[in-house]
């Protein structure tokens, strides 16, 4: 479990005296609002000691714990407010802590902020002293530290470093990688005569930072550059810069292992060449999916103060043998095994050769850039021949994934290559071919597209917080069941079992009112669960992880840098002044209806303000506003919902979710209520009409009874023009045809109008439950022009016409709609 470090809380008598002000006064307390971390400074600190860091942001004055994701035993030793949006902390950072970036959370009373991260490394550190813009100016370092630094708009920052012919001088940059910005470094090593020795702008083992490692070719002074790569910067453009004479590989070969084994790797790309060392690979941990582990590098000339990840699987390592760039020269192996190779030197082709049987199943996965190598893989399978049977480039990134659904037994062909045919001795990668594994993630979906808004769990005192729950489920299907036995005290959860098919449901957590203030990181999963195995003992397992932007940039805000949690943070806050609900609905949501659902809200005393309310789960098919607002004079709203022809029908669990303003955004949750979604009861069609300005005409209306209901339902025609009216008329379950009388005016606009459809309301348990039935047009003309009156002449009598026989209703109607038909 991760490590929940706690700052000391404020004695009884301060709480007593903070509550009788608040009651005296009616005012909200600022903290009420969730708090947000922004930056750590310094971005980093060396390992094995106390070291003070400053967490700034919005509302973190009342800052009581800090959430460490990480497993390496950090104690927070104290924390101090500096003022409303900040505070400093003592931690003590083992001496056996892991190298690299730490994500880390901050409980408030009010709440948890986002996460952020913060370094931890190997070397002692300086800061960076100006001026050192010039050669002259250049700081001098001594050997094996970390610079702390900043870049000014076109500003260029120099360090000196001694050196003996021969020895190594290895650089790393910090930049973007720190995630608080959009710093895009670019470092070099100059001579004493400006002589250009290595210079890096973007490493793949480092991302857009960068890395570089020299032998010094004589003895002297050299000198570190460290400038924006377009000499831009600003007070912002953050850096650290390890210099010294470590190893610094820039890959490892082969790039994996099998879980548990013991093997020997050689680490790439060093000045002093490539050099080997055995390893224990990790087994704690692994799923069927793989993992990754953190390798670090040391030799006589110090530790490496970065890691490189090496990927852990239940597959042994066939490594390629050369020359293997044809089919002819494949290298044997085995699907049981993970084909390992480099892509050497510009056009490069490495080919493997395997058995498979027919019918078999292979997901083909190439993991390359996801372990910092530069290949931009292209992966595919063939026959002996050369006929291409299936293969990738980008499905997963750069690195290739795809399905391989074997023909026929017998012997195929592997081809990695380089998209660009490019190569270079650390383009190193493994290619796993495994049959198809069941796994299953946990996420938030996100309410605002760059930011971590309502991706933590903090719920209120005596109230309820709610959020969406998203399942991805890979290669496997059925019922899931949340897990709630890891909550903080005091905390319940209210799920409902998320259905076979279904991607995603509402998720309401409720705090006591005496819950004690505090909270904690959850390992939060999911089970398969079956009538068998109700508790999902025995069935596939996921946990929820998060990926967050840390640094955006072109194009179009593409994610530069981001950060990925496996943990969620939950907490109890103080109370909020406001409590929501749904009133219950008794009538259904029918397929192409609406249903109006009241909301209510109860206001603390004190709390006269507005309130925000949002329906976020929504079933298939079920659309309504974004939000509603509850203006300050009133308690309540109608939120309508409406449902296309298609939505899902069932009954639903819902939420309400309230935000007011105290300082800053709190948010409460109302209780889970119900929706029922339900076919129709009647469906209905239309027969058109027709008539001219100022008369009569009916409209036919054909009814089909869907299921039985109870009384008189209503229907009402919509949609007609102006100047035109039809009354209502009820029918009941047994009703199979309504004539609608439509009387128009001379001030009826003429025209073909379409957008006539009636109304169907039908009520269920004294709840109307309104749905759209058929459309039809309605054709108003003006009146023909009254013809000149024709000269009479004399005519002799006619004979007598026997009388027509009076048509009857029905045969009016039908003349009237055949009329109708052929305008």
């Amino acid at each position: 479990m991760p490590l929940l470090a706690r700052a000391a809380r404020s004695s009884r008598s301060a709480v007593v005296a903070f509550l009788t002000l608040w009651m005296a006064t009616s005012v909200i307390p600022v903290e009420a609002a969730f708090p947000k971390l922004s930056i750590i400074l310094p971005r980093g600190v060396q390992r094995g000691g106390d070291r003070e860091l400053t967490f700034s942001g919005e509302r973190l004055g009342d800052a009581e714990e800090i959430f460490f994701h990480s497993s390496d035993g950090f104690e927070v030793k104290s924390i101090e407010p500096v003022d409303a949006n900040s505070f400093k902390a003592v931690i003590h950072i083992p001496e056996a802590c892991t190298l690299g970036e730490h994500m880390v959370q901050v409980r408030a009373k009010s709440g948890i902020t986002e996460y952020r991260s913060f370094w931890v490394g190997l070397l002692p550190i300086v800061d960076e002293a100006e001026p050192n813009g010039l050669m002259e100016e250049a700081q001098a370092l001594e050997p094996n530290v970390t610079v702390h630094g900043v870049v000014e708009s076109e500003d260029l920052d120099i360090y000196a470093v001694n050196a003996k012919k021969g020895d190594r001088i290895s650089v790393e940059i910090e930049a973007l990688r720190l995630g608080s910005y959009r710093f895009d470094p670019h470092i070099s090593i100059v001579d004493a005569n400006k002589f250009q020795l290595a210079a890096a702008d973007d490493s793949p083992a480092v991302l857009q930072d960068g890395v570089m490692s020299v032998l010094a070719p004589e003895d002297g002074t050299y000198y570190v550059q460290v400038r924006e790569s377009s000499y831009a910067g600003d007070g912002n453009s953050r850096y650290r810069l390890h210099v010294g004479s470590f190893p610094r590989p820039v890959a490892v070969y082969p790039a994996g292992g099998k879980a548990g084994e013991k093997m020997t790797v050689t680490f790439i790309g060093d000045a002093k060449g490539p050099f080997e060392r055995e390893i224990d690979v990790a087994s704690v941990g692994v799923g069927s999916d793989g993992d990754e582990m953190l390798l670090v590098a040391s030799d006589d000339g110090g530790t490496c103060p970065a890691t490189l990840p090496f990927r852990i699987s239940p597959l042994g390592n066939a490594l390629e043998a050369e020359p293997n760039n044809d089919i002819a020269q494949a290298t044997s192996g085995d699907v049981a095994m993970a084909f390992n190779g480099v892509i050497g030197e510009p056009g490069d082709v490495d080919h493997f050769r395997f058995g498979a049987t027919k019918g078999q199943r292979l997901d083909v996965t190439c993991h390359a850039r996801r372990l910092r190598s530069g290949l931009d893989s292209v992966v595919t399978v063939h026959k002996l021949d050369g006929a291409q049977l299936a293969g990738n480039d980008d499905a997963r990134g750069p690195d290739s994934s795809f399905r391989f659904d074997v023909p026929e037994d017998g012997e195929y062909i592997l081809r990695v290559k380089d998209h660009l045919d490019r190569g270079s001795p650390d383009f190193v990668y493994r290619v796993e071919m495994l049959p198809p594994e069941a796994s299953l993630r946990l996420s938030i979906p996100r309410i605002d597209r760059y930011s971590q808004t309502r991706q933590t769990i903090f719920v209120p005192r005596g109230n309820r917080y709610a959020v969406l729950i998203n399942a991805s489920r890979r290669n496997f299907g059925g019922d899931l069941k949340l897990d709630d036995s890891q909550l903080p005290a005091g905390i319940t959860m209210n799920a409902p079992i998320m259905k076979d098919g279904q991607g995603q449901i509402p998720v309401v957590f409720e705090a006591a009112a005496d819950a004690p203030l505090g909270g904690k990181l959850v390992q939060f999963e999911a089970r398969q669960v079956t009538a068998e195995d109700p508790e999902g003992t025995n069935g596939i397992r996921g946990i929820f992880e998060n990926r967050a932007d840390f640094v955006l940039g072109q194009p179009n805000n593409a994610v530069h840098y981001s950060g990925r949690v496996d943990k969620l943070a939950f907490a109890v806050v103080e109370e909020v002044p406001v409590q929501v609900e749904i009133v219950q609905p008794k009538a259904p949501l029918l397929q192409k209806g609406t249903l109006d659902l009241k909301v209510k809200v109860t206001r603390g005393e004190g709390f006269t303000g507005p309130v925000t309310i949002e329906f976020p789960f929504r079933p298939a098919g079920v659309g309504a506003n974004p939000s509603m607002r509850i203006e300050p004079d009133q308690t309540e709203v109608v939120y309508q919902l409406s449902a296309n022809d298609k939505a899902a029908t069932g009954e639903w669990p819902v939420y309400a979710i309230a935000a007011i303003d105290v300082g800053g955004t709190a948010w409460v949750a109302s209780p889970m209520a119900t929706l029922e979604v339900a076919s129709a009861f009647t469906n209905a069609s239309l027969a058109r009409a027709s008539c001219e300005q100022g008369e009569k005409t009916q409209i036919v209306c054909t009814l089909e009874q869907a299921r039985p209901f109870e009384g008189e339902a209503t229907a009402r025609l919509l949609g007609l023009p102006p100047e035109t009216t039809a009354p209502e008329l009820t029918f009941t379950k047994e009703t199979t045809e309504l004539i609608f009388e439509v009387a128009t005016t001379d001030k009826s606009p003429a025209g073909n109008h379409k957008s006539v459809f009636v109304e169907l309301v039908t009520p269920v348990q004294g709840e109307p439950s309104k749905m759209s039935g058929g459309s039809t047009e309605l054709q108003i003309a003006e009146p023909a022009p009254d013809a000149p009156a024709a000269p009479v002449a004399a005519a002799e009598p006619a004979a007598e016409k026997p009388a027509e026989k009076p048509l009857t209703r029905l045969e009016k109607l039908r003349l009237q709609a055949q009329t109708s038909a052929s305008n």
